[in-house]
């Protein structure tokens, strides 16, 4: 894409400058590039699910979803704060998801056709008792979201005194 733009001067002729006072040929042409992988065949076939790095973006060096945890080095203070409050966001969002996740199959399979003579209840109890193990998984999320944010709390508590920073100790000098 080119876009050359020259504004007219004040008595309406255009000299050839742009507005930026720049001279005539100030061009704008973004590089685009797109690369399209086409899988065809393979393990899933068309339509399957992708596995790895591609399908889910935030694995590996930059980990940027919220779905992602950072690696887990404790070399400070900062570093154990920052992985568990990395934790604790990572539970209260997925568990989140999973209860949405758990409603939407429950909704889904309370409409899906049943067996011959099935009733509504029968369809209804059917898909309670599958999303239940899917509302089962959030509270264990949320568990471990709230169990995050208690070690760093246990963190702080324990170990206050070697994050605190010490007072230089004066000492005497040396005498014989």
């Amino acid at each position: 894409m080119t876009v050359n733009t020259t504004s007219p001067n004040s008595d309406g002729n255009s000299n050839g400058r742009t507005r930026n006072g720049f001279g005539s040929g100030a061009t704008f042409a973004p590089g685009l590039n797109i690369n399209v992988n086409k899988t065809s065949g393979g393990a899933g076939g068309f339509g399957a699910p992708q596995m790895g790095a591609a399908a889910n973006p935030g694995t590996g060096a930059a980990r940027t979803s919220p779905l992602a945890l950072p690696e887990p080095a404790f070399y400070s203070t900062p570093d154990v704060r920052s992985y568990c409050e990395a934790l604790r966001a990572f539970g209260a969002y997925a568990a989140i998801e999973v209860e949405v996740g758990a409603e939407i199959l429950k909704a889904t399979l309370a409409e899906a056709p049943g067996a011959p003579g099935d009733r509504t209840y029968h369809r209804k109890r059917r898909a309670n008792e599958v999303a239940k193990k899917l509302s089962k998984a959030a509270e264990a999320l949320t568990d471990a979201a709230r169990e995050a944010a208690a070690a760093w709390a246990t963190y702080e508590r324990e170990y206050a005194d070697v994050m605190a920073p010490r007072p230089a100790q004066q000492r005497r000098p040396f005498q014989f």
